[in-house]
This record gives C-alpha cells, structure tokens and sequence, in this order.
C-alpha cells in the first residue's frame, strides 16, 4: 500500500468535546398524548434497585410490528435477563418497528448487575439486548440516546446484538463494561441479512471486541463512532460492507481487524486511531481484504497498517502517521485520466467535496411547544385527507408539528411547508400517500415566505421519524427554499431539489430524485430500491456516506456539471441486470466513486458499470471498481 504521510497533529474531533461544550444535558421527552409505551406504566421504576426486566419486556411485547416508541425515562433500569424485541403473532411480522427511546444517553441506563446469572461464562455469551436475527424483515428497527452499563464479572455479556433492514438505526448510544470484561460491545455480526441501517454517535468502551460485523449482506453506514479499552480488537469486520466516517480508537489492540477469506470491505473516512502502551508490532489496522482510507491518523502503534492479504506481497505494512488517501488494492479506474499505478501515491489526485454535520433544531418543551395533528381536524383512521389539517397546523405558527402513534394519516394533495414550523415529527408512525391514479397527488413543498400572516420562516426544517405504509405510494417533497432541509429516519418520501438551500437525508429509504444547480446535499445511510434511476443529480453537489440499492437501474445519474462523490456502495443486483444499463451515468460532470460492492448471487451480475460523456465523445467501463475517478 503506497500511501502519502504527513506527521502533523489531527485535528480534534467535534463529539468529543459535545458534553463539555454543551454542559449538562436536557432529557428527551414526548406529549403525552404522542402513542408512546412508557415502560413506567408497565411496572417498570428507575433508581430502586429492584429488576425491571419483566415490566419493559412487557412494554416492547405491548405493540409488535407497532412503530411504537418504547420510552425509559431518566434514571437506572435494572435488567437480568435478555430484553428481546416482540416476535408477534407469526414470523412475518417478528422483530421489527420497535424503537427504543431513552431520555438522553448521558440521563437512561440500562444496567446490567455484577455477576448476573446467565451472563459470567465467557464461554456462552449472551446479548442484554437483541432485536432479532435473519432475514431481511426487521424494518424501522431502533435503539435511541441511552447507555447499557454490564457490571463487573459479566464475562459472556454482549451489550446489544442489533438488527434493522432498509431503515433503521442506533443513535446516542453508550456501551460500557465497568470493568472491561465481556465478550461483544456492539453486535452486528450475530445473523446475516443486518442492514443497511445507520449507527451513528457510538461509544463502546471495554468488552474483548468493540465492534463486530459479519456476513456479506447488506451494508452498514457508522459515523461518529468511539472505540477504546478492548482486550482483543476494537472492530472486527468479517464479509461486511462497512461504510465508516470519524472514527476514533483508543486502544491497545489493532483498532480495526478485517479479516481476509471474505468478501468484507471497509471504507474509512476521517480516522484517529491512537495506540495506548500496546504490545510489539500490533498494528493500528490488520488488513486481508479490501479497504479503501482517507485522512486516517494512526500514531503510536509501531505499525500503522499491515496489509497480510493472500493476494498481495507479506509484510506490506505501511508507517505511523496519517494516510491522506489510499486504497489496499489496485484497483483505481478512470475513463479519462491516466491513474499510475492503481494507486493515490502523491496526493492531489482527487478534490473531495466538503462535508457538513446534519444540523439539528431545538426540541423545545413537547408538553407545550409541540402541536398534535389531530387537534387541526386530521382524520386518524385514513378515511379522509390530512393534508388540509397539516397546513393549519403549519400555519398557526407552531414549531413542532407532531403525527401521533397509532393514527393511519391519508396525505392525498399539496401541502406548503412555510413560516416558523421548523419540525413536523411522527412518533415512529405510518401515513398513507395516495396514488395519483386514484386522484391523490401527496406533495410538500418546502417554500419561503408564504406565511399567511408574514410570520419569520424558520432558517431550518427537520422531517422525521414516519413511515408509508409498507408497499404504498410516496409523499414527494420538493425544497423550493433557500433554507435548509433534513429528512430523517423515514420510508416513504422521495425528494426533488428546486432550490438553493442545502439538503441532508439521513437513515433515508427513499429516492432522491433531484439536485438543483447550485444546491448541495449531505446523505447518510441512503437505501434506494425501485427499477430504473435511483438518483438524479442535475447539476448539485451531492455527497453520499453509504448508498445501497436493489432492483436493475441506474444508481446515480450526474449530469449539467454536477459534483458526486460516493464513499460506500453496495449493490444487491440479485434481481438481475439489463444489458447495456449503466450503473452510473455521467454527462459533463464529476463522478467519484470509493468502495464499490457488489453481491449477485443469479449470475446476471452488472454489465456495464459506468457510462461517461464528455462532449461528443462517450466511453464505458464494463468490470468492477473499487474506486472510480470520473470528470
């Protein structure tokens, strides 16, 4: 592995300083009339030393396959057993739309006593927490601001073996051996068929492995991810994609491991991996499959990198200091440019896009800031449309807009989202987006000063945590503002840029199907599954952390000088490929691809990967690349 080195400092990565900046932290809480499951009133009571197991059990039983957000407020929750998402009444509906919402990662433990039975033989691990296993039918899967304490002795413990499918995600989650026993932090190699889904702010701190992912489907996207005080290896990756942004490791042991006779892949972005007294030639990073790095700092360790892949010279190990760009394999591909060697040797030969963080919007006091739909005429049972009680609700003035749990809202016509309403938020419920064929045609537009009563537009505006229903039709959201826009944690929307003002999806199953000219959009965790073009970037700058795709058609399509630029793909082409289909197409525009993956398991892989067209001329690469370089 050729690499280009500087030995400079790092620069210091934001969330470690959040809870310093920010001082102490407000809990999470939600309207009372919001469809939550408060384990509370399942028996279950914080700081009493008495085992709570049962009663939140109890709880995630309550509403299988239910889009329901089981809520632990602040306080220590004592369990002694596995807490297991509800398996329902078949198999079909097992396991999944269960949210685990605590008051803040910082205010709810879930807390695991020393030497609790079942969990001290390292030898017969067991998850404290376990959302369930194959196959790929675990939607809308979450684990939300909370921390899982594993007491002293518990050497068979692991904290959470996590599962979701297409949307789901862990955010604001701690994971802590109180003293460094226990055999897996975080979980996600325990089936096949975990993801895509979104781990995003992760401590794990102790346990023999931090981090564990397996299996070659699907994909997993990380960013903002703390790793330290393993006994064996912070991350162990074995056929996983894994799609990695600002990861930090302080440990003793290799920081990441990826293990060679596998199919696994890392791409890694935005690395600080910092050795802490370890023993001989431990690498920072033990390498034997494919892995693609880029402002990676690796200090301390007397070995940065050992590449140790039967397919590449032994002893490829690389020195301490900070990678600026590389790739272990060869296999860097351009239609246009002369790449050398295969290689990044030298810097300079790519300009990536600057990243932005998802900007987040104050949640203010739901018991009196936030507003229920169903206060403005909506109809709970679907029968009629609520898109006429949605615009009230944008124009009364109110921040926080929220679709209640339990409710089935029709969205059938146009809604202009405008004035102050910085937040429409469903508490992890369903709507219904009428077809266009039966005289529905559901859309948001994002505008600006349309207020009816001239009231200040809001600079941000954050559309999260609903769904469609499953098989249904979109809601289509057109940004036509110069404001910013962040969709989260949903299904059911696709979404066209008209405007100026940035754009952010994050844990988005979905279709983008536009960027503007001018505009720029930021996604994490995207997961585009429909026949034909997934996405369209019409002349945007569009940066991707992690894009999975299913179905035959173009994944992206850059045209009128856009910028794209992909860090993580994996495409599932198990339905077969068009001959003669590109997977990327680009007209007069930059297209820049790292990590590229593919599982095709019918032999009718992709034949044709990327088509390109600069003026008349048009060239096009037929076989797999790791990275593309494209402009």
């Amino acid at each position: 592995m050729q690499n280009s080195y500087r030995l400079n400092s790092f620069p210091l990565l934001s969330f470690l300083l959040s809870a310093a900046c920010f001082g102490a932290e407000l809990p999470i809480t939600f309207p009372a009339d919001g469809g939550i499951v408060d384990v509370r009133e399942y028996g279950a009571i914080a700081d009493d030393d008495g085992d709570d197991t049962k009663a939140i059990q109890a709880a995630l039983d309550a509403f299988p396959d239910g889009n329901r957000i089981v809520y632990l407020p602040a306080g220590v929750f004592i369990v002694r057993d596995t807490l297991r998402w509800p398996a329902g009444e078949n198999g079909s509906v097992a396991q999944r739309r269960t949210i685990l919402q605590g008051a803040g990662e910082a205010l709810t433990l879930l807390k695991l006593p020393e030497s609790t039975g079942g969990f001290t033989d390292g030898g017969k691990p067991k998850a404290v927490v376990w959302t369930g296993n194959t196959p790929a039918q675990r939607f809308r899967n979450a684990v939300r601001d909370l921390t899982l304490d594993i007491g002293p002795r518990n050497h068979g413990a692991i904290g959470l073996q996590f599962n979701a499918s297409n949307q789901g995600s862990i955010r604001n989650l701690t994971i802590r051996s109180l003293d460094g026993s226990g055999r897996i932090g975080l979980d996600l190699g325990h089936s096949d068929e975990i993801g895509p889904l979104l781990a995003r702010h992760i401590t794990v701190d102790g346990f023999e492995v931090g981090i564990s992912t397996k299996w070659p489907v699907n994909s997993i996207t990380f960013e903002h991810v703390l790793l330290r005080n393993q006994r064996r290896l912070g991350w162990w990756n074995y056929h996983q994609m894994v799609f990695v942004r600002d990861l930090i490791s302080e440990n003793r042991v290799p920081s990441i491991y990826n293990e060679k006779d596998s199919w696994g892949t890392v791409t890694l972005l935005d690395g600080h991996l910092h050795a802490i007294n370890p023993d001989g030639n431990t690498p920072g990073i033990h390498n034997q499959r494919q892995m693609y790095l880029r402002n990676v700092e690796i200090l301390g360790y007397r070995q940065a990198i050992d590449h140790d892949d039967k397919d590449r010279d032994k002893g490829d190990i690389a020195p301490p200091g900070i990678v600026n760009e590389d790739t272990s394999h060869r296999n860097v591909r351009s239609l246009w440019r002369e790449i050398g060697d295969g290689t990044f040797a030298g810097a300079g030969v790519v300009e990536h896009l600057p990243v932005k963080e998802t900007p987040e919007v104050p949640r203010g006091d739901p018991a009196k800031d936030w507003v229920n739909l169903l206060t403005f005429g909506a109809d709970a049972s679907g029968a009629a449309d609520a898109s006429p009680a949605l615009q009230k609700a944008i124009d009364s003035g109110a921040k926080t807009i929220y679709l209640p749990a339990g409710a089935n809202f029709l969205f059938s016509s146009t809604v202009e989202i405008r004035g102050p309403v910085q937040r429409i938020i469903g508490l992890e419920g369903q709507f219904i987006a009428a077809a266009a064929t039966a005289g529905g045609d559901p859309l948001w537009k994002l505008v600006d000063g349309k207020h009816p009563q001239n009231l200040p537009d809001a600079p941000t505006v954050v559309i999260e945590r609903m769904s469609g229903v499953s098989g249904g039709h979109s809601i289509r959201i057109r940004h036509e503002s110069k404001r910013t826009l962040v969709v989260s944690s949903t299904t059911g929307f696709d979404v066209e840029g008209y405007g100026k003002g940035d754009l952010f999806l994050d844990d988005f199953c979905g279709h983008l199907d536009r960027v503007a000219p001018g505009q720029s959009a930021w996604c994490r965790q995207l997961n585009s599954e429909r026949d034909g073009v997934k996405c369209r970037n019409a002349g945007g700058k569009l940066w991707i952390l992690g894009l999975k795709t299913e179905k035959t058609g173009t994944l992206v399509e850059t045209t009128a000088g856009g910028i794209t630029e992909i860090n993580g793909v994996f495409l599932y082409s198990n339905s077969g490929w068009t001959s003669g289909e590109p997977a990327f197409l680009v007209e007069d525009s930059t297209l820049n691809l790292f990590g590229v993956n593919e599982r095709n398991f019918n032999r009718q892989p992709v034949s044709l990967w990327v088509r390109e067209r600069r003026g008349d001329e048009t060239r096009e690469l037929a076989e797999l690349p790791w990275v593309y370089l494209g402009r």
